[in-house]
């Protein structure tokens, strides 16, 4: 059955003349798990707010053509600040509840279980303002499940949740699909998270829809159109010109084991520490107002011209010990140090965008600093491809595109210490390396580079060394491979998939170990 269709529908963004989808076709049925995937800025959420009926109803602007369907439909918007507007996490997830005139009885019973559903008991009376990014994401989803409908549009929902916390939100979607029926209509950029777990994709390009099929049809078209898109798992084979593409680490591990002959390669381990520090905690100890320990007793150096990953889990004490390390918190006991200018991007891009353009908002940066270099701002624009943005409005942008206004914008006073926070978020693949190039570029010109990831293929396309933090403390300091290497969760799907084989961490390296030793069928 039918429960949403759009057809030959065309939508403009106020005072637009361009516009956002061209077009679509669009439908729908009752239980189908569609997703979602295309580049930054190619339309994705705008898709999701037509669907979720935000735009033009809220969003504005002029739409053309024929959209019907249910209007009870939960959404999770891309950035979870938007959705978060009560003081303490148990008041958020009843909020809608509240909206819906919902017993009182009944209320507490469906906030209370959807709590425990996403494992967040232990934040019901925390305040909104002092969770993670990643708490945040969980919270908004909350409150889209407490309220029962059977239709959910998400965008990106687990961008800045650990491996862990987004497998199990991506488990769980995929019960409530096939267990209750819900219908899910799921936007990502990290496809390797959910293509098997789903139906059909859809896949935008410039506002139009370029694909739309079955999951084993899209990894072959888009093999052929630009493999930036495909699975690290996926890419791996077809880059083996292998004849059957697998979605999944466990079809992959099956593939190998049946057609390929591996080598033992010896990797390196660790590398040379640098005498000179950028940033030093120590003994760095930090708790919340309400008596929350985010930091214990936290020692760490990094090097001069060293690029440092810190991974974990939401809310290990990541993002504290960044805020730390750029002086935006005091350590309640202990020691920090920063030696040289710090630059810091924040996981919400939104706090760093208020000019009118794009070019204005890095040149304000400059001003600010009475550093006006306008070859840098050229420079910043081209190597971050945001050169076409250049005299818009950057809260007109995608969130990929305000991502990387806002690390631009940074990156415009010359920081000697690059401090960033999810800087991933909202990059498709082909963004992500090409600023793990640039990130790769100012290493050499002796930047010092901390960053906050969940995103470990990025650790370890650019990180010299990582940390893995837990409950506020290091459990692990080495060198990236070190860290990464045999991890259950906080690992690449590269390395998953050699698990007890070898240890690649990169696409690249797999390929090199992998001899074929018979075709893997039709």
């Amino acid at each position: 059955m039918e429960v949403f269709r759009m057809e030959n529908l065309t939508y403009y963004y106020p005072q637009k003349d361009k516009p956002a989808l061209s077009q679509l076709d669009v439908k729908i049925s009752d239980g189908e798990f569609l997703v979602v995937a295309g580049a930054s800025g190619s339309g994705k959420s705008t898709l999701a707010r037509i669907i979720s009926r935000l735009a033009p109803e809220f969003y504005g602007g002029k739409i053309e053509g024929e959209v019907k369907g249910s209007r009870d439909i939960g959404m999770v918007f891309q950035d979870p600040e938007k959705q978060l507007v009560m003081e303490t996490v148990e008041r958020e997830v009843a909020f809608p509840l509240e909206n819906r005139g919902v017993e009182r009885n009944l209320m507490r019973k469906q906030v209370l279980e959807v709590l425990s559903l996403l494992g967040i008991w232990h934040l019901k009376d925390k305040k909104t303002y002092e969770l993670s990014g990643g708490e945040k994401q969980k919270v908004a989803i909350a409150a889209a499940l407490a309220l029962r409908n059977r239709f959910l549009v998400l965008d990106e929902p687990v961008s800045q949740l650990d491996p862990m916390a987004a497998d199990e939100i991506m488990h769980l979607l995929k019960k409530l699909n096939d267990d209750l029926g819900f219908t899910i209509v799921l936007v990502e950029q990290r496809t390797e998270k959910c293509l098997s777990y789903a139906d059909r994709v859809v896949f935008l390009d410039n506002g139009e829809i370029a694909f739309s099929g079955k999951p084993a049809e899209y990894v072959k078209w888009v093999g052929n159109h630009d493999c930036n898109f495909l699975p690290p798992v996926t890419e791996l084979f077809w880059r083996l010109e292998a004849n059957t593409l697998p979605l999944t680490v466990k079809q992959g591990r099956e593939l190998i084991n049946r057609c390929y002959d591996v080598s033992k390669e010896v990797l390196e381990t660790s590398l040379d520490k640098t005498a000179d520090k950028a940033v030093a905690l120590e003994k760095v100890d930090f708790s919340f107002d309400d008596g929350t320990m985010a930091l214990d007793s936290v020692t760490l150096d990094v090097g001069k011209g060293e690029t440092l990953g810190i991974i974990g889990a939401n809310g290990a004490g990541k993002s504290t010990a960044l805020r730390i390390m750029a002086g935006l918190l005091k350590p309640c006991k202990g020691k920090a140090e920063a030696y040289g200018a710090v630059g810091y991007l924040s996981q919400e891009p939104n706090d760093y965008l208020f000019n009118d353009t794009v070019y204005e908002e890095l040149l304000f940066t400059q001003k600010n600093f009475q550093k006006i270099d306008c070859d840098l701002i050229e420079e910043i624009l081209g190597d971050l491809d945001i050169e076409s943005k250049r005299n818009v409005n950057p809260r007109d942008l995608s969130g990929g595109e305000r991502q990387r206004v806002a690390l631009a914008s940074v990156l415009a006073m010359k920081p000697q210490i690059l401090l960033l926070d999810e800087p991933t978020r909202g990059l498709n693949k082909g963004y992500k390396m090409r600023l793990a190039a640039y990130l790769r570029s100012l290493k050499e010109k002796g930047k010092t580079i901390v960053l906050v990831t969940h995103d470990m293929e990025f650790v370890a396309e650019v990180c010299d060394r990582s940390v893995i933090m837990f409950d506020g403390q290091i459990a692990q300091y080495g060198s990236t491979r070190e860290i990464l290497s045999g991890g259950l969760h906080f690992t690449t799907d590269i390395n998953r998939m050699f698990h007890g084989m070898a240890s690649p961490l990169k696409i690249g390296e797999a390929e090199c170990i992998c001899t074929e030793k018979g075709r893997d069928g039709p």
